[in-house]
């Protein structure tokens, strides 16, 4: 991941620091950390839409939605996994490699998502406040103790918030990848309520590239499948991406 000037201008632990030292730990830290601001940021965004033909809206509203998305090299990562597989010996695990594959797919395929996706979708649906909130509570979560008992509401909270973008950007993987397949996995999901987001965009991803083979005779061949597999995944979340900004732009232009 890369640097991000503004928020290292506007930390949000800093501000949860600050909030913890003057509020009692708990619910109450929340509500001022996270819904407070938000619900500022709601009433300011909309006492600003008048403002100049909406100018100041707009300042906002870009400043916001940078502020909210995450930087990701996207490009870098796959080099690594790729200059991890070059490294690879013939009396490797096969298994260990197959395990560390999947987990490579699985982290990226979410990270790229997080990364801008929910963030895009709540600015949609609420405007620069629904960006922040969403932004504000997986900050709020990755700076929780173990054993807090905000940990478990946070985590519902943003597998909700997560859970409706996750469907649309596995549709978006099966229109861009291999239609029939990632559309079982699109229709199958929208019934699944229980398993973690990033399960759910991990099968989309690679049902998208038609990753389909689990077992291999030798190091050799899990070295020259998996470079297929990454050579085909890395374009389909970048084209996933900008698909997400082609589709904000248009609803923008629409006025939707």
């Amino acid at each position: 991941m890369g640097g991000h000037p503004l928020r290292e201008q506007f930390p949000s632990d800093t501000w949860f620091s600050i909030v913890r030292g003057r509020v009692a730990p708990g619910m109450l830290s929340f509500l001022v950390s996270v819904i407070l601001p938000s619900i500022l940021l709601l009433f300011l965004s909309i006492e600003l839409q008048g403002w100049f033909l909406g100018l100041f809206w707009l300042a906002l509203s870009v400043a916001v939605l940078v502020y909210c998305v995450e930087f990701i090299d996207i490009e870098t990562a796959f080099d690594d996994q790729l200059a991890w597989l070059g490294s690879l010996q013939d009396e490797d695990n096969l298994e260990k490699l197959l395990q560390s594959r999947n987990n490579f797919v699985e982290t990226i395929t979410y990270r790229v998502f997080r990364s801008m996706v929910p963030v895009l979708f709540w600015f949609l649906i609420l405007g620069p406040a629904g960006a922040l909130f969403y932004a504000l509570c997986h900050h709020y979560l990755g700076n929780l103790e173990e054993d807090n008992s905000a940990t478990e509401l946070l985590e519902r909270i943003l597998f909700w918030m997560e859970w409706v973008p996750a469907r649309v950007n596995i549709f978006i993987f099966a229109l861009l990848g291999e239609f029939n397949r990632t559309w079982e996995v699109c229709v199958d999901s929208f019934f699944e309520t229980e398993d973690a987001v990033t399960t759910s965009l991990y099968h989309a991803a690679n049902a998208a590239v038609n990753t389909s083979r689990k077992e291999f005779s030798s190091v050799g061949d899990f070295i020259g499948q998996t470079e297929i597999d990454l050579n085909l995944l890395q374009p389909l979340l970048q084209r996933s991406f900008w698909g997400w900004l082609g589709v904000a732009a248009i609803l923008t232009i629409l006025g939707l």
